[in-house]
C-alpha cells in the first residue's frame, strides 16, 4: 500500500486530491494542514516527513493570490519557494516522489501566440509566476524524479468541497443578477474542472519526473469561451457577455502533447465545462 501525503488541504485543490485518493483502496492518505506540517519550518519538515515517510507528496499549498504576492513578495517567496526547497530536500533524502502544483502564470508576459510548451524560455511578468518558475527549478535540481504541474485556472460547482469564486460561478452569478460581463478576444487561457485535475494527479505516481502542462487546452479566446458557457447554462450570451474592446493580449493557453505522451489527457476546455455542468 502506497502512502500519499497532501498539503493545502484547507484550500481548493488539496481536498479534491484527498477525495480522489480515498477512492483507491491501495492508497493510504495523509492530509496535512499547515499546523500539522508547516513547510516553511525546515526542522518540522524533516521531522514530519521523516516520521511518516510517504511514498508520494502532493504539494498543493501556496499563496496563490497574485495581488497578495505583489504586495508582499518576501512573504510569498518564503511560502512559494523556500518552503518548496525544504520539502524537495527531504523528499530526495527519503525517496519520496514530489508532485508540485505550479501554475500557468509562468507564461505571463509571453508574446507567443501559439499554445505554450514546457521547453520555452520564460520570464514571467508577475511575482507569482516568477516564484512558481523558481520553485520548478528548485525541484528539478533537488528531485530529478519530482513533477511540476503547470495548472490552469480551475473551477467547480458549489457542493461538499470548498469552492472559491471561479469562471463558472462568476458567470452564473451574473446571469442571476442580469449583469453584463466583459471578456476580450485577445485573452487566451485554459480552464479545468478541479475534480478532473485531482483525479489525474492520482495517476502520476509512476510517470517520469519533469515539468508538465496539466489541464485542459483551449482552442478559442475567453470571449467565445464565456459565450459558450452561458449557452451551456441555458442563458442568452447577448445579455450576459460583452466584448472588451482593445483588451491587452494575454496567452496562457498551453499544449498538452508531453502529458499525453505520458498517457494522461484532459478534455478541451469547453468540453470539460459541459461535462461539469451535466
Amino acid at each position: 500500500m502506497e502512502t500519499w501525503m497532501i498539503t493545502g488541504t484547507t484550500g481548493f485543490l488539496g481536498p479534491r486530491v484527498e477525495v480522489a485518493l480515498r477512492e483507491k483502496e491501495e492508497v493510504k492518505v495523509l492530509p496535512m494542514t499547515r499546523r500539522e506540517l508547516d513547510f516553511t519550518d525546515e526542522e518540522q519538515v524533516k521531522r514530519v516527513l521523516g516520521s511518516f515517510r510517504p511514498d508520494v507528496l502532493v504539494h498543493a499549498a501556496a499563496i496563490s493570490d497574485t495581488g497578495a504576492c505583489e504586495r508582499d513578495p518576501e512573504g510569498s517567496w518564503k511560502v512559494n519557494v523556500t518552503g518548496v526547497e525544504y520539502l524537495a530536500k527531504v523528499c530526495r533524502e527519503n525517496g519520496t516522489k514530489l508532485i508540485f502544483a505550479s501554475s500557468d502564470q509562468v507564461y505571463t508576459g509571453s508574446k507567443i501566440r501559439t499554445p505554450h510548451k514546457e521547453t520555452e524560455i520564460l520570464k514571467p511578468a508577475n511575482v507569482y509566476g516568477r516564484e512558481k518558475l523558481e520553485a520548478e527549478k528548485v525541484i528539478a535540481a533537488l528531485c530529478p524524479d519530482g513533477i511540476s504541474l503547470r495548472l490552469t485556472w480551475m473551477y467547480d460547482l458549489p457542493g461538499k468541497l470548498p469552492v472559491k469564486p471561479n469562471f463558472i460561478t462568476n458567470i452564473r452569478n451574473a446571469m442571476d443578477k442580469g449583469e453584463l460581463l466583459l471578456f476580450s478576444e485577445n485573452d487566451f487561457r485554459g480552464l479545468t474542472d478541479g475534480r478532473t485535475v485531482a483525479e489525474r494527479i492520482t495517476r502520476l505516481g509512476k510517470i517520469p519526473g519533469g515539468v508538465y502542462n496539466f489541464g485542459s487546452p483551449n482552442r478559442v479566446d475567453f470571449y467565445e469561451t464565456a459565450r459558450k458557457t452561458v449557452e451551456a447554462l441555458g442563458g442568452d450570451p447577448e445579455k450576459i457577455v460583452g466584448k472588451q474592446e482593445n483588451g491587452a493580449f494575454r496567452n496562457l493557453a498551453f499544449s498538452t502533447e508531453k502529458l499525453e505522451a505520458a498517457g494522461i489527457s484532459f478534455p478541451d476546455t469547453l468540453e470539460g465545462i459541459c461535462n461539469c455542468l451535466r
